[in-house]
């Protein structure tokens, strides 16, 4: 794991949170194009940390990807893709490119990274922490349409592959699949399935083959830590009726 045990390559930082989806997607390029880096652990109690607000003044939010020369990288798909083009040579050493060559199919990835993030992300979101049985319920059912979406969207891009990019996980892979472990305690807690062999059979297959990727594993916390996270969530926001 490039992120853990390894020095830092050149002081290539994250400023992040291991719980973060949007950490997980930003340490997934780095670890897929073999980049080693340092996660520096975000607290947001009582106060967002001086560190974050200087190196991310818009937006004030992990993840943020510090450079050896003190420049910085924000929002998570920004950061992949940065990745994907700052460390070519890093493929050399066994990883592949985050996004296809031709230029139409870089822009279908990143168009589907962007549903991702406008579409599928906040009606998962909305499914654990809405303020009502009946707003979660609804964030639900859209959390499921836009699995739809992507289930044809992975049918027309993947070619037959192994993953969206074909025989290797690139940029749509890990926007999606930065968000399996939400997904899957959504599922234990609600006692429902989102991802199921009958309405979407190929994202099916595709989350248990992305979940086994080596350098993707160890970032995915298992699914009770995650559970016990949206309970703290629940709790903290006042989510009626939760489970």
């Amino acid at each position: 794991m490039a992120g853990g045990d390894n020095k830092a390559e050149a002081g290539v930082r994250v400023l992040g949170g291991r719980m973060s989806p949007f950490t997980m997607r930003a340490r997934m390029a780095l670890e897929l194009r073999g980049v080693a880096y340092e996660l520096l652990e975000e607290s947001f109690e009582p106060r967002k940390s001086d560190r974050l607000l200087a190196a991310n003044p818009v937006y004030k939010k992990i993840p943020v990807l510090l450079l050896p020369d003190g420049r910085a990288v924000c929002e998570s798909a920004v950061i992949a893709q940065y990745v994907d083009e700052a460390w070519p040579a890093a493929a050399g050493a066994g990883g592949a490119p985050l996004l296809p060559e031709d230029p139409y199919q870089r822009a279908m990835h990143r168009f589907w990274t962007a549903f991702v993030d406008d579409k599928f992300w906040p009606a998962l979101d909305g499914a654990s922490l809405a303020p009502t049985p009946e707003a979660r319920a609804e964030a639900g059912t859209e959390a499921r349409a836009a699995l739809r979406h992507l289930e044809e969207a992975f049918a027309a891009l993947s070619n037959g592959g192994t993953f969206f990019s074909g025989a290797a996980p690139g940029l749509l892979d890990i926007a999606l699949g930065c968000f399996l472990p939400a997904l899957r305690a959504w599922e234990r807690l609600s006692g429902a399935v989102l991802l199921d062999e009958a309405a979407t059979p190929l994202l099916k297959k595709w989350s248990n083959r992305f979940a086994d990727v080596h350098a993707v594993k160890a970032l995915l916390p298992e699914t009770d830590e995650v559970v016990g996270f949206t309970k703290f969530l629940q709790a903290k926001f006042g989510v009626v009726g939760a489970n």
